[in-house]
């Protein structure tokens, strides 16, 4: 039987995964140049070529993606091996890495159940990726995606963690300047902000006698912070959407007004997931505490 290193194997697979020699040496605590050296010589040991660089990216040769391909089979085999020794032992350790819209981090529901699951397994690492989209949960070798809102048809698993409250707000000073908006339509006439990955773009999207209605807005400020738009709401500079984490301790302090709450709606907070026969230990973790606290 033939045999092969598979410490050049796990090199060339992090190289590949991740689209980089001086990535796959930090993560293996490796220099570059030892990186190099350990492809050439498992391309000499195969007598092919498997990687064509350039300058900008790397690009597999037909050979070289083939074994990719079987790498990842043969790493993923190896983690599920770990998987159920561990579960066996109810042992949490490796690297969690979990992907998340930046403002999930106001969320103290998130970040408190991020921090007891960490001091619970001391051997677990976490990694967080602030990023609103999905994604290739498989090739980022994300373990979950913490997604506001309806989602999208996907091949990925999914479980609600909680229902998420919206709101529709402007301060004192604001409405005593412009006028409270007694209905949806009335948003037309006023200085919207909006928040830049809402699901329904320049349209905000209201329940009005059971129906789902949509009105648009021409907003004069747009950002990807939902935090700034609060504190300029605050600041008597318009009117926003935004989520009951960030806004329900400055509505009853007084700073902001709830505005059109018989029109308003909540949303969803999902943990999405890859399709994997067996779900990682520590991914059923994170989600069973989320979703029980």
């Amino acid at each position: 039987m033939k045999t092969m290193n598979l410490n050049l194997l796990a090199t060339f697979y992090t190289v590949v995964m991740n689209n980089s020699f001086s990535v796959a040496a930090d993560k293996l605590c490796l220099s570059k140049s030892v990186i190099s050296k350990h492809v050439k010589q498992l391309e000499h040991e195969l007598r092919c070529s498997l990687i064509q660089r350039t300058t900008r990216q790397i690009n597999l040769t037909e050979e070289g993606q083939f074994l990719y391909e079987r790498c990842t089979e043969i790493f993923d085999s190896v983690d599920k091996c770990y998987g159920f020794i561990d579960e066996r032992k109810d042992i949490v350790r490796g690297k969690l890495r979990v992907k998340m819209p930046a403002v999930l981090e106001f969320d103290s529901h998130i970040t408190d159940t991020f921090e007891q699951l960490l001091r619970a397994y001391p051997e677990l690492e976490l990694d967080i990726i602030f990023d609103n989209q999905i994604g290739d949960l498989i090739h980022e070798h994300v373990d979950v995606v913490l997604r506001i809102g309806e989602l999208e048809d996907s091949s990925y698993k999914c479980k609600k963690i909680k229902n998420i409250g919206t709101y529709v707000v402007a301060s004192p000073d604001y409405l005593d300047k412009y006028g409270i908006p007694e209905k949806p339509a009335d948003l037309t006439n006023h200085k919207c902000m909006n928040y830049s990955h809402c699901l329904t773009k320049g349209r905000w999207m209201f329940n009005e006698g059971g129906q789902e209605i949509k009105i648009e807005i021409a907003p004069f400020i747009q950002t990807e912070s939902e935090s700034l738009l609060t504190r300029y709401a605050i600041k008597g500079l318009g009117i926003t959407t935004t989520l009951d984490f960030i806004t329900e301790a400055h509505i009853q302090s007084g700073e902001l007004i709830s505005l059109l709450d018989d029109f308003t709606w909540k949303t969803e907070l999902y943990a999405v997931y890859p399709n994997n026969a067996v779900m990682p230990l520590k991914t059923r973790k994170l989600i069973d505490l989320l979703a029980s606290t």
